[in-house]
């Protein structure tokens, strides 16, 4: 079904140009590269405006189904690119007296290249605007050449010109994951700017294009990005905008409106003298977001910062956790040695849930060993404090101060031991959702069975009413959770057996808000839980069982 749907907007979009934009419009057709190597392309064209009306890469499908065909058809790859009929790499001027017509609207002369197209308007001035897109393989995506050629122009000092950038289509189950669709620029001393979508809003992108390394805009697993080939194009940026679209649904694509970002990249070219010309250059990287991808590029470490900022892992409203980038990266790194080891990332990842679960076990241990030593001091000591809290009754205040003195005098506050390791291991725990939560390497990779793609739910079946399908890990999950929690006998502190009580059912909640998470994030969850419970088992035959208000203190399994 997706691949019809797409392949009607394929043909709907064919003459898009003449419908809308009179008899003097022409769009056409080019393929760049050869299918199914990395950086090859599909692209429209429209000669008003000389416009890209969309974009396909061909070394990627909409789905498992279609990339498995023995023969591909043009529905078949994915549809990376396209600005909702807005179309992308148009230029946009204020008339003027140098330039009296807008280029964003007038037809362009269309010239077909061995590696690209041509577009050239002459501004009836004497002065001459070319625009020419010549495929780059070897960086996945294309070198964009904008010359002002003076014929017998008159005009002197400069053009003001704004070039639209791509924007991504960006399907709505990227939703599940955080704003990943943001707009981001970079300097070449590592400062970051980054603008997530606003309706409505056109939003400056803060960062001084006099340095600038790279930028453009991305959603879950792609990027589109722009980058001066030298000094002159540098100099030529004056500002960056962004704006948010598209400006409807699309149910066809399964795009949200004001799902994706683009960039409106504002230009200044001198006018030269009468023969002369004024030429810039950048690269336009069209392509996935992966260190494993960025590593065949001619400059590995350039689009460095995008992954950087996508494994800044908020949590808790917002809060970055401190060390989760890195140990997110870190992660990353060994689930692709895990990878490259066995073939399967499905594998991969239970091989890495497997080995930061077991360095941890240590620390666990050392914890539920303090925790357990300590609650056995709290039994001994109980008589004694159940006496304080009945002599001071309702005086709240003599109470505590009463209490302070009694826990100086046997030295009885919580180990600092058993409480560490907790706050030691998130940065791991969240770092390796993160690392999941972004890896372009697991999209469309199966891993058993009904588990088609690790970049979707495992969807056994479908249902006929929402949530539409029946997902199997997150009810695992949800079960392997409770059924620990009912391991845990209840503590005897009637608030905390209350506290205890409600937290049984937990898992039910978060198993609503994790439902049409990604299988791979889920498959690393019923792991860990799985690891949870044997460790558990361990622990309690080597140090017997736990007390029950303990147990209420005990950490909850990631």
């Amino acid at each position: 079904m997706p691949k019809l749907l797409l392949f009607l907007f394929l043909l709907a979009t064919a003459g898009l140009g003449r419908a809308q934009g009179g008899p003097a419009e022409v769009a056409f057709t080019r393929e760049f590269g050869v299918a199914g190597s990395p950086g090859s392309f599909r692209a429209r064209f429209a000669t008003q405006g000389a416009g890209l009306v969309w974009l396909q890469t061909m070394d990627h499908f909409v789905s498992l189904q279609a990339a498995r065909q023995p023969t591909h058809q043009p529905g078949d790859y994915l549809l990376l690119a396209s600005n909702g009929g807005d179309h992308a790499l148009r230029l946009f001027a204020a008339p003027s007296a140098a330039l009296p017509i807008d280029p964003a609207t007038a037809p362009w002369a269309a010239e077909p290249l061995a590696d690209g197209v041509a577009f050239t308007l002459d501004s009836t001035t004497g002065l001459v605007l070319t625009k020419v897109l010549r495929h780059d393989p070897r960086g996945r995506g294309f070198t964009l050449e904008i010359a002002l050629r003076n014929v017998a122009a008159t005009a002197t000092g400069n053009l003001e010109l704004q070039l639209s950038g791509p924007a991504l289509v960006s399907p709505a189950e990227s939703s599940l994951f955080g704003t990943l669709a943001v707009s981001i620029a970079a300097a070449i001393d590592g400062t970051v700017a980054t603008v997530p979508p606003a309706p409505g809003k056109v939003q400056p992108l803060e960062l001084d294009p006099r340095g600038l390394a790279f930028a453009g805009s991305t959603n879950r697993f792609f990027g589109a990005f722009l980058w001066p080939h030298d000094e002159t194009a540098r100099t030529a940026l004056q500002r960056f905008d962004v704006d948010t679209v598209p400006f409807q649904d699309d149910a066809s694509l399964a795009v949200k409106a004001f799902s994706s970002t683009r960039v409106r990249y504002g230009l200044q070219l001198a006018i030269p003298p009468v023969g002369g010309e004024t030429r810039i250059a950048y690269g336009l990287y069209l392509g996935p977001k992966s260190y494993r991808v960025f590593g065949t590029l001619p400059q590995p470490d350039r689009f460095a910062p995008i992954l950087d900022v996508d494994l800044n892992p908020p949590c808790c409203g917002g809060i970055t956790v401190p060390g989760g980038r890195p140990m997110a990266k870190v992660l990353l790194w060994l689930l692709g040695w895990f990878h490259d080891l066995i073939g399967n990332w499905g594998a991969a990842i239970i091989m890495l849930t497997v080995l930061v679960r077991g360095s941890l076990a240590p620390l666990n241990f050392h914890m539920q060993k303090s925790m357990r030593a300590y609650a056995g001091k709290m039994a001994v000591l109980k008589p004694k404090l159940d006496a304080l809290k009945q002599k001071y009754g309702d005086d709240q205040k003599a109470y505590q101060q009463a209490m302070v003195a009694f826990q100086r005098e046997h030295k009885m506050l919580p180990p600092l031991g058993g409480c560490l390791p907790i706050f030691l291991t998130m940065p791991i725990y969240i770092g390796l959702f993160t690392a999941l939560r972004t890896a372009y390497d697991l999209r469309h990779q199966p891993f058993v069975s009904w588990i088609d793609d690790l970049s979707r739910a495992d969807a056994l079946f479908q249902l006929g009413f929402w949530p539409h399908d029946f997902n199997l890990l997150p009810l695992c999950w949800i079960g392997l959770f409770v059924w620990m929690s009912l391991r845990q006998p209840l503590p005897t502190d009637p608030q905390q057996r209350q506290m205890q009580a409600m937290m049984r059912y937990m898992p039910i909640l978060f198993g609503v808000m994790l439902y049409g998470y990604a299988s791979a994030l889920m498959l690393y969850m019923v792991t860990s839980m799985v690891w949870s419970l044997v460790e558990s088992t361990i622990v309690k035959r080597i140090l017997g069982p736990m007390d029950p208000n303990v147990a209420a203190m005990a950490p909850t399994p990631m």
